[in-house]
């Protein structure tokens, strides 16, 4: 048994290190919205979510933001992106997605929303700290949010134990 732990200790010691990195240059997949009005291309993306297609409807929702960035529904769309992430529990993508969405498109339809589910991500990944913070400015930034986003985060607020503020 000695012998062995020896072994795999001098076998990991010996690699040598190399003084250069490789990078990739990331190249982008092939399109897969239709090439139509930004409206039914975001009808397409969303389509994918209905059908349960997630790493698809990722695919698609990227695409129409980033060949979309200033349209109305650029924001939905980042909004979506994050949800295909987190309902696959990818739970560090799904939280830098609603990040994004939240800062990019504040005044979005979504905005309260990007804000609840990144107070959430942030929660369920241990950040509860942050993630009660994320969820007490719903109210503060949103005051004319849907109730039901407001129902939700004061929801969320105590399932994850947070200290009540003022």
């Amino acid at each position: 048994k000695d012998t062995e732990t020896k072994d795999l200790v001098q076998k990991t010691q010996s690699i040598e290190t190399t003084s250069s990195v490789v990078t990739e240059n990331f190249v982008t997949e092939e399109k897969i919205l239709p090439k139509t009005d930004p409206k039914e291309q975001y009808n397409f993306a969303t389509s994918l979510l209905k059908q349960g297609d997630y790493t698809t409807a990722e695919r698609a929702l990227r695409e129409f933001v980033i060949d979309n960035p200033e349209h109305n529904l650029a924001g939905n769309a980042q909004y979506w992106y994050a949800e295909t992430f987190y309902i696959r529990q990818l739970y560090h993508d799904a939280a830098a997605a609603y990040l994004d969405g939240y800062q990019k498109y504040p005044q979005s339809s979504k905005g309260p929303q990007n804000l609840l589910k990144l107070g959430v991500t942030l929660s369920e990944l241990g950040e509860k700290d942050e993630g009660c913070q994320m969820l007490d400015g719903i109210k503060k930034q949103y005051p004319k949010a849907k109730q039901s986003v407001i129902q939700k985060a004061k929801y969320e607020k105590k399932k994850y134990k947070c200290p009540s503020v003022g």
